[in-house]
């Protein structure tokens, strides 16, 4: 039995949802709910992908959207509970249609307005006409962003009415990347890079900055390649009993040059394409990261032997695990799992940490850490520097502390594993 120390409040199924069609380019997501089941979410969205170019408070002023420039919502109040969501619904769409430039209209439904029970389906179809819609009635109550995710990446799959491809193509698609996951347009970029280098066409990021032209020639791909696999696995599952298209789940994200390379090895040998190029591009990326690491180690003996702490789901505690152990020869000090009795590779990162002797890290609590390194999100590191603690944060995952990344940033692939290179070292000499 482990021990979870997870003490911050993470994101729940309504949010893997609501992001999971923000992802896709040209769409509406309408939640039919209060006004603080949407701020939040529409300010994550604007942030990942800017839609703004200013803060000003008149921007936006319909009363759908409250001053936001995504995620409208119909406002629903006490009386609405009592008599239905009918007429805000119907006066949202109304004005969306007329008003609002869309290729795809989402309608979540809220925890509260779910127990309503309007036949929302019902009032799309009478209401939308011409324009491709995908309803979702229920929030997935207690479960995990994850869950949410899959949910509505099988709902648009399965309410787009996506023919049976005629024959096959040699392209790929991408399952399990998020525009909630916090470096996603730089870990798109790295790996159409990776991927450019071996020849291989990438059809669609699934619900990450993709197009719904692209979502309905999803069954035409050869290959599906699971990135993070909390977040793909069912999709990927579902494709293959429907349309036959085999899958590919990674080992964790492709963090590191090992896993990085067994991932592109894996994939280029599945559809037969060559990676001597790529090869050849991560036989530069190591001597780069040797040079550096060679020269703060001759000179304080790090990174070996210092401690760090790492906060993620199973999948991501494994791959940053590995690499940070196996070659900076670091050792995990607590490892806080995000929902670890609901997670689907939980046994692979069990069978990692009991190799390297490391399983006592899963009862650490990692706001009690000594650790030099903390890898996690901005709210865990923000406790941690509050409460007085002596280390260097490093940001894996939203919510942010709010550094504004103007250029794209990676930890996937090559790319990322000098980035992470180059992020252990400042934060161990500075």
């Amino acid at each position: 039995m482990t021990n979870n120390c997870l003490k911050n409040i993470t994101p729940d199924s309504f949010s893997g949802l609501v992001f999971a069609m923000e992802g896709i380019d040209n769409t509406v997501v309408l939640i039919n709910g209060p006004t603080g089941c949407k701020f939040y979410h529409s300010a994550i969205s604007d942030s990942q992908s800017i839609h703004q170019y200013e803060f000003d408070p008149l921007n936006f002023p319909e009363k759908f959207y409250f001053g936001q420039p995504r995620v409208p919502c119909t406002w629903l109040d006490s009386r609405d509970y009592v008599y239905g969501s009918t007429e805000k619904l119907t006066e949202a769409l109304d004005f969306l249609c007329d008003n609002v430039s869309f290729e795809l209209l989402a309608i979540i439904n809220s925890p509260g307005a779910s127990l309503i029970g309007d036949n929302l389906k019902d009032i799309v179809k009478r209401k939308i006409k011409g324009k491709k819609c995908v309803v979702i009635e229920t929030p997935g109550f207690s479960q995990n962003i994850c869950a949410g995710y899959e949910t509505a990446s099988l709902e648009i799959l399965r309410q787009l009415c996506i023919s049976e491809p005629t024959e096959k193509k040699l392209k790929v698609n991408i399952l399990g990347l998020s525009i909630f996951h916090k470096n996603y347009r730089g870990d798109i970029q790295e790996i159409e890079r990776l991927f450019k280098m071996c020849g291989i066409e990438i059809n669609c990021f699934l619900c990450s900055q993709c197009s719904t032209q692209s979502i309905e020639k999803i069954p035409e791909s050869s290959l599906n390649i699971v990135l993070n696999p909390e977040f793909g696995c069912e999709t990927a599952h579902f494709l293959k009993e429907t349309y036959g298209t085999p899958y590919y789940v990674c080992d964790g994200p492709p963090i590191g040059f090992e896993a990085t390379e067994k991932f592109i090895k894996d994939v280029c040998s599945i559809i037969s394409r060559d990676y001597s190029l790529f090869m050849d591009e991560s036989g530069k990326a190591r001597a780069d990261a040797y040079a550096s690491i060679s020269r703060v180690n001759s000179l304080t003996g790090l990174p070996k032997g210092v401690n760090f702490s790492v906060e993620g789901y199973c999948s991501e505690i494994y791959s940053y695990t590995s690499f940070l152990v196996k070659y900076f020869g670091m050792i995990l000090e607590s490892a806080s799992l995000l929902d670890a009795e609901r997670d689907c590779y939980k046994n692979k990162m069990f069978k990692l940490l009991n190799e390297l002797n490391l399983e006592d890290a899963l009862n650490r609590d990692i706001l009690n850490t000594e650790s030099e390194l903390v890898f996690a999100n901005g709210n865990t590191i923000a406790q941690l520097k509050l409460g007085g603690k002596a280390f260097s944060g490093i940001e894996i995952s939203l919510p942010s502390l709010g550094y504004i990344d103007v250029i794209p940033k990676t930890q996937l692939g090559l790319t990322g594993a000098l980035m992470i290179t180059e992020q252990v070292l400042n934060g161990l000499m500075f």
